[in-house]
């Protein structure tokens, strides 16, 4: 397979926006670096924009091949490109796959390396020696580092899973919040910004945060035909386990994987399958050390077992297309989460079964973890009066002595931390140590905002809402799901849904379109209503629509209820 020396012949200048065949140059590369005959849709209407210098965003479908769409202009452009991933595993899988292929200029820069090894990788990013450098976000609010990226050539920028700079996304990383600055401080290069699962509201929210709000979105294929989806209501414990096991006697064909909310779930179903079924099943959460992951993973992929049951902490970076099924025993916190996860079935393109087990008390876990998330004006300042009092450190205050003196959850004390970074009331002085800057000192009356942090609060509770609608409507589920991501789908039936199965419609044909909605809204248009404001319509389903208003998310209306924008006196 072609490696350093197929891509010293390939590589050339950086081509302009006025130079032709790029994608004769970008189907050279992918058939000698990558050894594939042709791009998934979307894939090169993406590297063309790369190669061309404009800035993207790319909302690609899980399985869509989206690492192609960096990789491949990377190993063209010159210089070194920046990829934010926020999983170590994640990292390596895609190291491990350019490895496999002869490509070496690749380093990934996190928490694993010793001191010694990050010293040695990044004297190779130095000296101009590697072509695509994978780094957390945390690794980017480091000084230093800012520093070394100023003084190389950095073509490419990618943020990979996106969504988590928005605090409107489903996997909110503090982290991420630092990236626009970053991006301004080494001298703007090309931004290509990746996820499978946003809205049209934290699209936009991705390119204000990342400061390029006028880019091109290019979305592709949330549609997944070869997907069923079915949902199975359970009025408790002992009726899901006697439903997971109707499935397993009569239709789970292959491998597949079985989500868990908690880690006690986990372990319990993991048990049910291997006692009670005599199901072979192993378990994986991120509780697990690291060589049992490793088992899992293994024993995963090769078929060794039928199932993964997992928290969340499986599933980003599996490289499996045959995987039949994806359950879930428990209710996930939003349609974004659980797109994600079911999307992880059939990337091969065959039938696979996406089901989701579900009682109404599901939504308590879930009311559970949002608790522990958002700060109030107590935690902020707490945390501040701590770095006022230590500050005769010079170095700062560590993020172990913080959390130890402030008693706050990791997760909530991150996002006090990355608000007050944002606001220049505190800085990063070493690895992992904050102190009060300058700027706070001299304004100790400033106060830091918190309303959105209890929007964001109100707006996560109304996405759980909408999950459970997802849970309860009788129409197609396919057409829930891409209205809930922003596109129209006017299919009667879709042929693919357990709702669409059931229902007895002889004239109801895949693919033959119905009507205007009785409402008389369609998908994106605006609306505006007397306590709510304007929004944006997401759902409409005979006289029912689902707005999303900035202030409060998601709300399912009598459609007499909101005006269109332009009707408004």
């Amino acid at each position: 397979m072609a490696g350093t020396a197929a891509l010293a012949a390939l590589q050339e200048p950086a081509l302009t926006p006025a130079q032709t065949g790029i994608k004769a140059r970008s189907e050279q590369a992918l058939a000698e670096l990558f050894g594939f005959e042709r791009f998934h849709p979307g894939q090169i209407d993406v590297i063309t924009r790369i190669m061309e210098g404009q800035d993207t965003l790319a909302i690609l479908a899980t399985g869509a091949g989206k690492s192609l769409c960096y990789q491949l202009p990377a190993l063209l452009l010159g210089g070194t490109t920046v990829v934010v991933s926020p999983l170590i595993a994640l990292m390596k899988d895609q190291l491990d796959m350019l490895a496999q292929r002869g490509i070496h200029e690749v380093v990934a820069i996190n928490s694993t390396l010793s001191e010694d090894q990050e010293a040695a990788t990044l004297a190779r990013i130095g000296r101009g020696e590697v072509k695509i450098a994978f780094v957390t976000p945390e690794k980017l609010e480091n000084e230093s580092f800012i520093s070394l990226l100023k003084t190389i050539a950095v073509p490419l920028f990618v943020v990979d899973e996106a969504h988590c700079i928005s605090a409107w996304g489903h996997d909110f990383r503090p982290a991420y919040l630092a990236l626009g600055q970053v991006i301004a401080a080494i001298g703007h290069p090309t931004v290509l910004a990746l996820t499978a699962t946003a809205t049209p509201a934290v699209r936009e929210d991705i390119l204000i945060q990342l400061g390029i709000p006028n880019t091109r979105t290019i979305v592709k294929g949330f549609d997944r035909p070869n997907l069923r989806y079915e949902v199975i209501r359970a009025e408790n414990e002992t009726a899901k386990l006697k439903a997971l096991k109707e499935l397993f006697k009569v239709g789970l064909a292959g491998t597949g994987i079985i989500y868990t909310a908690t880690i006690k779930n986990a372990l319990e179903v993991q048990r049910f399958l291997n006692d009670e079924l005599g199901v072979p099943a192993a378990v994986y959460h991120s509780k697990l050390q690291k060589h049992d992951r490793v088992m899992v993973h293994n024993l995963f992929m090769d078929e060794s077992i039928r199932a993964v049951v997992a928290t969340n902490a499986f599933g980003l970076g599996i490289d499996k297309p045959n995987i039949r099924f994806v359950v879930h025993y428990d209710l996930p916190g939003s349609v974004e989460a659980y797109t994600q996860e079911a999307g992880r079935a059939g990337r091969d393109g065959l039938l696979s079964r996406c089901i989701l087990l579900y009682r109404m008390s599901d939504t308590r876990v879930q009311n559970y973890f949002l608790t522990g998330k958002y700060p109030d004006i107590e935690d902020v300042q707490k945390i501040f009066g701590t770095l006022e009092y230590f500050g005769g450190q010079s170095d700062g205050v560590s993020l172990a002595d913080l959390r130890k003196i402030s008693q706050l959850p990791l997760t909530k004390l991150k996002v006090v931390l990355a608000l007050l970074k944002k606001a220049k009331f505190i800085e990063m002085r070493a690895r992992a140590r904050y102190g009060l800057t300058p700027n706070a000192l001299e304004n100790r009356e400033l106060v830091l905002n918190l309303t959105n942090y209890e929007t964001k609060k109100a707006y996560d509770q109304s996405k759980l809402a909408m999950m459970l609608q997802y849970c309860e409507t009788r129409s197609c589920r396919r057409k829930f799901i891409l209205n809930y991501f922003g596109e129209d789908y006017d299919a009667i039936n879709c042929g693919a849904c357990d709702n669409c199965l059931k229902a007895n419609a002889p004239k109801a044909v895949r693919g033959e379109t119905a009507p205007l909605p009785g409402s008389g809204f369609r998908i994106a248009d605006v609306v505006f209503h007397p306590k709510f404001g304007q929004g944006t319509v997401e759902r409409a389903e005979k006289d029912l629509v689902t707005v999303l208003f900035p202030n409060v998310g998601y709300k399912t209306l009598l459609a007499s209820a909101v005006k269109p924008e332009a009707k408004i006196a």
